[in-house]
């Protein structure tokens, strides 16, 4: 069954590999100005987040939205703006939303962003904390209608790290310099490597040709996987592939893209990876049974000759716990 899985996703990477190659950096039928506008809806959303205009993030979503908040899916426009501004001002009261890449590639973009605040009231599952801070990094990954409307849209967060937080386990960062970071303007040719460099980045970790993924990167690359810093190609490798995500009990890990995107130097990789528990995961026996699912996101910066001198993951490791135990289910669109 493992053969006959990993032969799909082969080819599944295999054929979109080729169609990224065919299409890079060629968005038909978008208007005049379309990039543009995209660019600026994508900046507005959290900063009118912040102000606490809901009504204004409103007027930048399709009447037909579709938001996949962990799992969670909220449908329409008017639901998306009632969901947000009650998780917002019920839950986590005063909450910020502080921007450092905004990534547009044709009708889609990917927001790195960092959440921070105090919990106000019970939040998905956890009670109300006396503690409550909590500051992590979210990843949010978007598909946009020709009128520049954000329609489909999926939230990733690592709410078991958020939780420790809030109960006290996990100290918050208490200073953070998270500013918009800015890409400088390509050349078509060297947007077309970097798109066929991180395409390339999942097709080899599905092969276990791991040399050819270290080889994209920097010696002294600075690696942050879910806020912990580390640096080397070493570390790049371990980020990419998913190693630290399910604390080993999932070494089969296969990838499929989503969505690979490039911005000038920045690039960004929405992604999946699909793996059996082979060993014990916590107080998980193994199952052959057990199918685990997770999703997540990666951001780059690249050097002038094409090389990542650093990349960012989020992704959330109590998916798997959620998945195993049966108190949870994590959707994909």
């Amino acid at each position: 069954m493992h053969f006959s899985l990993r032969k799909v996703i082969f080819a599944s990477s295999m054929s979109q590999l080729l169609a990224l190659a065919a299409s890079t950096m060629h968005s038909p039928h978008l208007p005049h100005g379309y990039s543009d506008r995209v660019r600026h809806n994508l900046r507005s959303f959290h900063q009118n987040l912040d102000a606490g205009n809901f009504s204004a993030i409103g007027s930048l979503i399709a009447a037909d939205y579709y938001w996949n908040y962990e799992g969670n899916i909220i449908l329409t426009r008017e639901g998306g703006q009632m969901a947000l501004e009650s998780f917002v001002t019920s839950t986590l009261n005063g909450m910020h939303a502080r921007d450092i890449y905004n990534i547009v590639d044709g009708d889609r973009g990917a927001v790195l962003f960092r959440i921070s605040g105090q919990q106000s009231g019970p939040f998905v599952g956890l009670p109300l904390q006396q503690n409550g801070r909590f500051s992590v990094m979210s990843a949010e990954a978007f598909t946009f209608n020709k009128g520049a409307e954000a329609r489909e849209v999926v939230t990733i967060t690592p709410l078991g790290i958020m939780q420790d937080q809030m109960r006290g386990v996990l100290e918050p960062p208490r200073f953070t310099n998270d500013t918009l970071q800015e890409a400088k303007t390509k050349d078509a040719e060297y947007l077309r490597l970097i798109k066929r460099n991180l395409a390339s980045i999942h097709l080899d970790a599905n092969k276990g040709n791991l040399n050819a993924i270290a080889n994209l990167a920097i010696e002294s690359t600075e690696v942050d996987e879910n806020g912990s810093i580390s640096h080397g190609k070493d570390a790049f490798v371990k980020l990419v592939t998913a190693h630290n995500a399910g604390n080993g009990s999932f070494p089969g890990k296969l990838f499929h893209d989503f969505d690979v995107l490039v911005d000038g130097t920045f690039g960004a990789i929405n992604y999946v990876w699909q793996a059996p528990q082979e060993k014990k995961y916590l107080e998980v026996e193994v199952d052959d049974e057990n199918l685990v699912r997770m999703r997540g996101m990666l951001f780059f910066e690249f050097n002038n000759v094409g090389l990542v001198t650093k990349a960012t993951g989020v992704y959330d490791e109590r998916v798997v716990n959620t998945t195993l135990t049966g108190t949870g289910a994590y959707l994909y669109p």
